[in-house]
């Protein structure tokens, strides 16, 4: 082989060799252009599902929270510039406005108690401006029908429409202030009689002397106690004595001042606290009332009860300085007057034994 031979030979080797590779980089390429092409397509439709995906979820978790928000226990409500832009079915019922009343309401102010306006009004406003209030509080609010109810309320400032607003949670708290209601009553009051009890009795007392050392006017304590009211219980049993000291609470009351106190301190033991008097000539008054008061027949049930007292009074301040020396001279006056009830029953009646119930009171 010539050297022209070579050289051509060596020219189309290398040619050959030159278009095998710009053969394998075009192929090269078209494989990436399709991979890449393949990878965008595949990525877009991951990017979709997720999208949908998405959608989906915020609009599970916009249903999930309509519906906590509309059946909701408690009043939610949005006020922006005053106004009612938003509230839940149960803010309707709280109130007794349907909702176009309540958005069609110049401010939220007519559905608050007048007592709790201020304050309600001065935190709306600190919440609005961004200051610091009460996250929650009580407050009274008023019904369609004029009527009050009290609420528990909770608040945030929020962004309404690009526009400052308040979000607020109501909770109508109507329950819990009846049951606190009842309990301070029944911490304070007899739960048989509904008169109040020793404690109340002793710090009107106490007020009582303060008030009478200022004004310099006099006021009494009474001691009333049934005579012989074991022997109602023994005889007739504990459900009619309930209802005989029931009774007799209602006649004591009859002969009393509205001013007046009337306490149950023990099983048949009552006090009264006599304000507005002169002398002791009214309280020997109040107290031929209360036995005059006795005199009629008490029927419970099938039976016919009668029931006699015995009283003891102490008058401010001759008879005591305190409390305890009031309580105690009066206390020790209605027992002189049941020794006294006691002799003058065995000297009417020599075969009386003082434990027989056929007396006083005694069944007729």
């Amino acid at each position: 082989m010539n050297r022209n031979t070579e050289a051509a030979a060596a020219l189309v080797e290398t040619g050959y060799w030159a278009s095998q590779y710009f053969l394998w980089s075009v192929i090269l390429i078209m494989v990436v252009l399709f991979l890449s092409g393949a990878w965008c397509f595949f990525y877009h439709r991951r990017a979709m599902a997720a999208q949908r995906l998405l959608v989906q979820n915020l609009r599970e978790s916009a249903d999930t929270f309509r519906y906590l928000v509309e059946t909701a226990h408690e009043g939610i409500a949005v006020v922006q510039n005053k106004r009612l832009v938003y509230l839940n079915p149960r803010m309707c019922e709280m109130s007794g406005y349907n909702e176009t009343e309540l958005k069609a309401l110049p401010s939220f102010i007519p559905l608050i108690h007048p007592s709790s306006r201020d304050e309600m009004m001065a935190n709306y406003q600190r919440r609005v401006a961004g200051e610091t209030a009460p996250q929650r509080y009580e407050s009274l609010l008023l019904r369609k029908d004029g009527s009050s109810y009290p609420i528990e309320l909770s608040g945030v400032a929020i962004v309404w429409g690009g526009q400052p607003a308040t979000l607020n949670m109501l909770t109508d708290i109507s329950d819990r202030k009846a049951a606190e209601k009842k309990i301070l009553h029944l911490a304070h009051h007899d739960s048989l009689t509904g008169l109040v009890n020793r404690t109340v009795l002793h710090e009107r007392i106490q007020q009582t002397i303060g008030l009478a050392n200022r004004s310099h006017t006099p006021f009494a304590v009474l001691f009333v106690d049934l005579n012989a009211f074991k022997q109602v219980n023994d005889t007739y049993g504990h459900e009619v004595g309930d209802v005989l000291l029931q009774q007799v609470t209602l006649r004591i009351k009859q002969q009393l001042k509205d001013t007046d106190t009337l306490a149950r301190v023990g099983g048949d033991e009552f006090v009264v606290l006599l304000t507005e008097i002169t002398d002791n000539r009214d309280v020997t008054q109040v107290m031929s009332r209360i036995k005059e008061g006795m005199a009629e027949a008490f029927q419970i049930k099938r039976h016919q009860l009668h029931c006699q007292v015995s009283q003891g009074a102490a008058l401010y301040p001759e008879d005591g300085a305190s409390v305890q020396a009031l309580l105690s001279q009066a206390d020790k006056n209605m027992y002189a007057d049941k020794c006294r009830y006691y002799a003058d029953l065995n000297a009417n009646d020599s075969d009386h034994h003082p434990n027989d119930a056929r007396h006083s009171p005694n069944p007729q």
